[in-house]
């Protein structure tokens, strides 16, 4: 299973890259610090799932998450977060 990790902190990609990594079967596609480059990512490596940060400076998860729903063959979003809300 392709996965795209998306997140704006590098540490927080980092743990995310390596529990991926430990899962049989996955591997990590790609790896995005924006919402704009998750859903040019998405687009040029089609993964089967984007683990998508909530929070980001200009385009947002919540709004990367709507774009990846149109595309064509949409990836499974999971969205990830360290806030509580």
């Amino acid at each position: 299973m392709k996965v795209l990790v998306v997140d704006d902190e590098k540490l927080a990609r980092e743990r995310l890259v390596r529990m991926v990594e430990i899962l049989d079967d996955h591997e990590v596609s790609g790896i995005a610090a924006s919402g704009d480059d998750a859903v040019r990512q998405a687009i040029k490596l089609e993964p089967d799932v984007v683990l998508l940060d909530i929070r980001m400076p200009g385009m947002d998860g919540m709004e990367a998450g709507e774009q990846l729903a149109t595309l064509a063959t949409p990836p499974a979003v999971i969205f990830c977060t360290a806030f509580d809300e």
